[in-house]
């Protein structure tokens, strides 16, 4: 795998464009932003995006169980109401 033009910081999501890649992984990086320094929390463009992506998803699904938490209180407020 050719080396990639930034890598991202998982810490802060900051791109970070310099890092030292070897046999296609990420060897040393530091993210100016937030001073992360551990190599193994930088991520690929590409397999950030699934990250996200897999995030986003993940939020989705909470989001629908709350809104039915919020029904079920909903009705239960209205049976008492009667």
């Amino acid at each position: 795998m050719p080396r990639p033009d930034y890598i991202i910081c998982l810490e802060c999501e900051s791109e970070v464009e310099d890092f030292t890649w070897r046999d296609g992984e990420i060897r040393r990086a530091t993210c100016e932003v937030c001073g992360n320094s551990d190599p193994d929390a930088f991520a690929l463009p590409e397999d950030f995006e699934e990250l996200d992506e897999e995030e986003e998803e993940e939020d989705w699904e909470d989001e629908e169980e709350d809104e039915d938490y919020l029904d079920e209180e909903d009705e239960d407020f209205e049976e008492e109401e009667e």
